[in-house]
């Protein structure tokens, strides 16, 4: 029974043989298209399925999808296509050529994807002599010298006399049994390598399986188109079976969806997993062989995944990057792609005409940015950090007030969902994450906001120095649309309760701002006090004030709205306002009267203090709606604190 899966891809110049020696190993010939045949060359990606029987008791057998791909230069994106999800490679030389370019452009292909695990097969020894394959695998040596290839052993065959086949197939035995079993975590992904239908059944993708598995009923998302559908069948090199997992190529029988809304490139994955974005920030390395520097700003195609796509390449803090050299770029794609942290793509120049470099995703969501900006620079170097706590971290500080889903995060910085749930738990109780209402949100996102909200209270009150301050309503609308509803009232109370603003009536004003006013307007708001004290528990209303009688309309209206913000009055009622001084009388009186949570009526104030109810309501009502007080029938009670 085979127990154990992994993917094998091919690479190597055009007519080396990989395609024979994919049949002298399976028994099935790759070129599977009519025109593939009548050339005598891959054009499109091949398939095929070699079983490695157990080679002792105890060990696993071993399934090997192999994927085949061309040599041809003007196919490396299909190259690069078939080399996406495959646990190891097989470069492909033959001893009678010896080392030629697309030798040497798959060599660095492979180098710059991570492809870490591999062979290489010298085909075709039986065309020339043990001295002739000796020269060539020299060759090969200082070909891959420099490269992840150095270590792979290296393998002399001929898929038409089968001398050597026997080595090839224990090697590749070794390589599937040094790699490590994918794990089955709870994220399914595959990059889909061709879209066809059956007469009958439907819609069928094929690819090879990133990460998860899949079952008959799942339902999985397209991207980055976001659409779901559902999976009836699953296959596996013609057969029917139950599920699919990292490590094998799988056919998917699709329901809910139509062959042509699917093309090569797309990927489907767990609903809420991947997330289409027209920036990727990345980790790119030049190849050292160019003959210039790469200039930020130019346009290139970049291979990811089996796609590939036209992007403008910007360099981080720089005007361009030297060959052999490293930088942190943004891609800035002409339409949303998918991808996920730590995915590896290639660079082609824009005529697709050469390989550029390749390199890393570090932010496969971001968004235009100014990438001289040293924040943006700090900012995105820990989001490349090998700390997967410092990339949460990073990741939550620039979602801001947006909620982010534990599935989408653990795209964003490379680790299981369930580990993202303990990483935020922790975080919440070191202080590093902050209840705001009905979410959580990064301490520095959210110090960030009230900096910026007291920076827009400052501009206002610089621009209109006479103003009192600025409607609370405009401040937290204001706050709303940068963070989202709700959160203005909240930050608005943080705001307040440690003293960094004030809320002076409908108007909030920084804690040191106070209107500036003109001698006349000063004179002016003292006879208005003045008059307001005096008169008590029963002062008049604005406009019957004498004070504000003599006054024209717009300097009226000018003189209130300062009233409103002034601490010697408080306004009790709309258009009426009392002394603080004669407020705080009132209070004491009330105080007294229910002391010991006694229960007091209306009558019983206007008698104490020998005041008509019209004078009490409005002033009983006042306290109401500030808690000092609480209505109950006909009847008040204190307020305790916090209450």
């Amino acid at each position: 029974m085979v127990k154990r899966f992994c993917i094998l891809g091919t690479a190597g110049h055009i007519d080396h043989g990989k395609s024979s020696l994919v049949k002298a190993l399976t028994g099935t010939d790759p070129d599977r298209l009519p025109e593939e045949k009548a050339r005598g060359m891959t054009i499109e990606l091949g398939f095929a399925r070699l079983v490695l029987p157990a080679a002792s008791v105890g060990q696993d057998a071993i399934e090997v999808g192999i994927v085949d791909v061309p040599g041809h230069e003007r196919f490396i994106r299909t190259m690069v296509a078939g080399a996406t999800g495959i646990d190891m490679a097989m470069l492909v030389v033959a001893a009678d050529d010896g080392v030629m370019p697309q030798t040497r452009e798959h060599v660095e292909v492979l180098d710059l994807l991570g492809v870490s695990r591999g062979l290489i097969a010298i085909t075709k020894c039986d065309l020339v002599g043990a001295e002739r394959v000796g020269e060539v695998r020299e060759q090969v040596r200082d070909l891959v010298c420099k490269t992840g290839l150095r270590s792979w052993s290296m393998v002399g065959c001929s898929a038409k006399t089968e001398q050597g086949l026997d080595a090839v197939r224990n090697s590749i035995r070794a390589l599937a049994m040094e790699a490590q079993a994918r794990a089955r975590g709870d994220v399914f992904r595959l990059a889909i390598d061709r879209v066809f239908a059956i007469h009958g059944r439907g819609t069928v993708v094929t690819g090879s399986v990133l990460s998860g598995s899949v079952t008959a009923g799942m339902t999985l998302e397209l991207q980055p188109e976001g659409v779901t559908c559902r999976v009836r069948e699953v296959q596996s090199h013609g057969a029917m079976i139950a599920d699919a997992a990292g490590g094998q190529r799988a056919a998917l029988n699709l329901t809910g969806i139509e062959k042509r809304a699917i093309e090569r490139g797309m990927e489907l994955a767990t609903p809420g997993y991947l997330t289409k974005s027209r920036y990727v920030d990345a980790l790119v390395r030049v190849l050292p062989r160019l003959d210039g520097a790469v200039q930020s700003h130019r346009r290139v195609r970049v291979c990811i995944g089996t796609r590939e796509a036209m992007a403008m390449l910007v360099v981080l803090g720089g005007e361009a990057i030297e060959p052999g050299e490293k930088a942190l770029v943004q891609l800035r794609f002409l339409s949303p792609i998918t991808a996920s942290f730590g995915q590896r793509f290639i660079l082609r120049n824009e005529t697709a005409q050469w390989t550029v470099g390749g390199g890393e995703v570090v932010r496969p969501v971001s968004r235009r940015m100014r990438l001289k900006d040293a924040e943006v620079v700090a900012s995105m170097r820990h989001a490349a950090s090998e700390d997967s706590r410092e990339r949460l971290e990073g990741a939550l500080r620039r979602a801001g007030f947006e909620a982010r889903a534990n599935l989408r995060l653990a795209c964003e910085i490379g680790i299981e969902p369930a580990m993202v749930e303990t990483l935020r738990r922790d975080m919440e109780k070191s202080g590093r994450m902050i209840s705001v209402g009905a979410g959580m949100v990064h301490v520095d996102a959210l110090r960030a906001m009230e900096d910026r909200a007291m920076a827009y209270l400052n501009r206002h009150h610089g621009s209109k120095p006479v103003e009192p301050g600025i409607s609370r309503d405009r401040f937290v609308g204001w706050i709303d649309a940068r963070t989202g509803a709700g959160f203005g009232k909240e930050i608005c109370a943080r705001l307040e309760s440690r003293g960094a603003v004030v809320v002076r009536g409908p108007y909030v004003a920084h804690a040191d701002f106070r209107p500036a006013m003109s001698v006349e307007d000063a004179d002016a708001m003292a006879c208005i006090v003045e008059e307001i004290t005096r008169a008590g528990f029963d002062p008049p209303v604005w406009n019957s004030l004498k004070s504000v009688a003599l006054l024209s309309k717009s300097r009226a209206k000018t003189l209130e709205d300062s009233a409103k913000t002034d601490s010697r009055l408080v306004a009790f009622a709309p258009g009426a306002y009392i002394s603080r001084e004669s407020l705080t009388e009132f209070e004491r009186a009330i105080r007294a009267l229910g002391v010991g949570g006694r229960r007091f009526k209306l009558a019983e104030v206007r008698d104490k203090l020998n005041l008509s109810r019209r004078v009490v309501q409005p002033l009983l009502e006042h306290l109401d709606r500030v808690r000092l007080t609480k209505r109950v029938g006909d009847e008040r009670i204190l307020m305790e604190p916090g209450r």
